[in-house]
């Protein structure tokens, strides 16, 4: 069989996506802000959270298609830029952070469970308590020659595992 497909969760926009797209594969993104589930060439599209497409996520790592996996979890509720604010959240919803980070898990858990080379990216982060820490950094300054618009700091993590992964992150920076 194979390898075909990546997998993208919490993933609105695709960009991750991109460049494994233009080398052939597919792309399945999960998120509930894509209004509806739809076919866009390539994508597919998930309008739905992660544990609302588990079902579909379950056929997919069974397929023996899936190649890679990468989670991007919302960091309003765990970038420690946001930390300013947590008092106020927590007064809110005493269980903000919880709830955020089970997204986070999420991600990690289905990675770990696709026996695909996977990560789960946030920027500094409540994360690092709970995942340890981070397999990797980096800075979207560090790639402006890929991207000029990433002309600026933002130490990010990233959390990696599966077969090969230092090789597969090294490609994909790369773009080979």
């Amino acid at each position: 069989m194979m390898r075909d497909t990546i997998l993208c969760l919490c993933d609105l926009t695709g960009v991750m996506a991109r460049p494994w797209v233009e080398h052939g594969y597919q792309a399945v993104l999960v998120d509930p802000q894509h209004g509806c589930d739809h076919e866009d060439g390539a994508y597919l599209k998930l309008a739905c959270t992660i544990e609302e497409a588990f079902d579909q996520i379950s056929v997919l790592v069974r397929s023996g298609r899936l190649a890679f996996v990468a989670g991007f979890p919302p960091c309003t509720d765990m970038a420690v830029s946001g930390a300013q604010w947590f008092a106020r959240k927590y007064e809110a919803d005493h269980m903000f952070q919880a709830k955020a980070v089970s997204v986070a898990e999420q991600c990690r858990v289905i990675g770990e469970m696709s026996g695909v080379p996977y990560m789960v990216e946030n920027p500094v982060s409540v994360l690092s308590r709970v995942f340890g820490k981070p397999s990797h950094t980096f800075d979207p300054c560090d790639y402006t020659a890929y991207e000029p618009l990433d002309n600026y700091t933002k130490k990010t993590c990233l959390w990696t595992g599966g077969d090969s992964r230092c090789r597969l992150l090294t490609g994909i920076v790369s773009g080979t």
